[in-house]
């Protein structure tokens, strides 16, 4: 599996994602991580609430399902279910 360096989302930072900020989306037949943003450890707050914000603006379609925010510590080469979801941290950030 090809690896990729993922970089922060923040607007210029350039260092390496640590998170991927996603919530649970499914369309009834299929389900995956609907990604709203990745962040360095100093920009997790920003890119967690500027995700959060993009997500209550969205309007779902009839047979989608998207769930709360999560935070999942991010991992080069790991698919999204082997990914950890990091419960303890978004409590920190949910406005």
């Amino acid at each position: 599996m090809t690896r990729h360096h993922v970089q922060c989302t923040f607007e210029g930072c350039g260092e390496a994602a640590s998170y991927k900020i996603a919530a649970r989306w499914s369309d009834g037949g299929f389900a995956e991580l609907k990604t709203y943003g990745f962040a360095c450890s100093n920009h997790l707050g920003p890119v967690f609430q500027l995700a959060e914000e993009r997500q209550h603006q969205y309007k779902p379609a009839p047979n989608e399902v998207v769930e709360e925010l999560a935070i999942f510590r991010y991992e080069s080469g790991k698919r999204d279910r082997q990914l950890q979801r990091l419960w303890g941290l978004e409590d920190n950030y949910r406005t």
